[in-house]
């Protein structure tokens, strides 16, 4: 029996709080990847995490007195079926803005 070596694919999860620098840094990624030769799967829009945090607005008095603030994590999932001759090159000297978060995950 012959065994055929399974390709490895890749799971790349970009994060980040500003849903524009993150769709500009997803644009870059996907012109990437098309131009390596990969076949892709995605972008999948993954459902956006919100934390929100209740602050007293006074420490002794004026209890009831509180502001809330949120904070909004976007989150796009792009999966690499079939990756092509420079895929990891390309993905070695891709530049992002220092606001968003890439997690490659190899299966």
């Amino acid at each position: 029996m012959a065994t055929t070596q399974k390709q490895p694919t890749l799971r790349i999860k970009l994060k980040s709080y500003d849903s524009r620098m993150l769709d500009a840094s997803l644009t870059k990624v996907m012109g990437l990847l098309a131009k390596s030769g990969a076949e892709i799967k995605g972008p999948i829009p993954l459902p956006k995490k919100r934390k929100v945090f209740t602050v007293l607005k006074s420490n002794f008095v004026y209890k009831d007195s509180r502001e809330q603030f949120e904070r909004i994590t976007y989150a796009r999932l792009i999966d690499v079926v079939e990756t092509g001759p420079k895929t990891m090159e390309y993905l070695q000297n891709l530049s992002i803005p220092v606001g968003v978060l890439v997690d490659i995950k190899v299966f």
